[in-house]
């Protein structure tokens, strides 16, 4: 399944709120132990999966806990370094009668403000190394994008990083390496199935098994059907 290719653990038992509550904080608890373990990038990808299923539980619980999940989302998506999921929780928290006079909400407006742009530029030099490896694909410009890739990865979103590493992985042919991407991708954003996809067909260039497991757990979460176009 997921966990053989990148370590992490993509999906919850099922889609009830306590097993995602129970594997929201397993998340937790492997990014820090990952952390302490100096993998900063990875522990980054298991923080930005606890914060989707944040993000999830207050869409499938309006109003429940609100103010603790919505501060909690923050912290992760801080530990996450992804700054624009923490602009979009604190647009919900302006949003909420209950929320939007609270001191935490200007505090994060403040910190928003401050790393955003930072975030929002190193993607943009990424997106731009990976053009001039789209228009001259060669080894030399794909270690630019490995480069660019490496220095964000251990400060930013994780979602950009593995999203472009995957591309040009599958570009030049490794398939290893982009099922590696793919997997992170997954347990960034667990219930996209084009993600799911994807992952899959990789796997089953090296690995058919490890490809109907993976298959076959997004049955079981998605229904039969998740992988047939809409």
């Amino acid at each position: 399944m997921i966990s053989e290719a990148c370590g992490l653990c993509a999906w919850p038992a099922s889609l009830v709120v306590e097993d995602v509550q129970r594997h929201k904080s397993a998340l937790i608890d492997v990014a820090l132990r990952i952390r302490s373990e100096g993998k900063e990038p990875l522990a980054r990808v298991a923080f930005r999966g606890a914060l989707y299923w944040q993000r999830w539980l207050l869409t499938k619980e309006p109003g429940l806990h609100e103010e603790a999940r919505v501060v909690s989302g923050l912290e992760f998506a801080r530990e996450a370094g992804d700054w624009k999921e923490a602009d979009l929780l604190v647009a919900h928290a302006d949003r909420s009668a209950a929320l939007a006079a609270l001191p935490f909400v200007e505090h994060w407006k403040k910190l928003v403000a401050q790393h955003l742009p930072e975030q929002v530029s190193d993607e943009h030099e990424l997106e731009e190394a990976f053009q001039e490896f789209r228009r001259h694909p060669s080894e030399q410009a794909a270690e630019e994008v490995r480069r660019c890739a490496t220095a964000i990865a251990p400060l930013g979103s994780p979602v950009p990083v593995h999203t472009i590493l995957a591309r040009v992985a599958t570009d030049l042919g490794q398939t290893d390496e982009a099922e590696f991407h793919l997997a992170a991708l997954v347990v960034c954003r667990p219930l996209w199935i084009p993600y799911v996809v994807q992952l899959a067909e990789h796997q089953a260039k090296l690995d058919l098994p490890r490809a109907l497991r993976t298959i076959e757990a997004a049955r079981r979460l998605f229904g039969p059907d998740f992988w047939l176009p809409m």
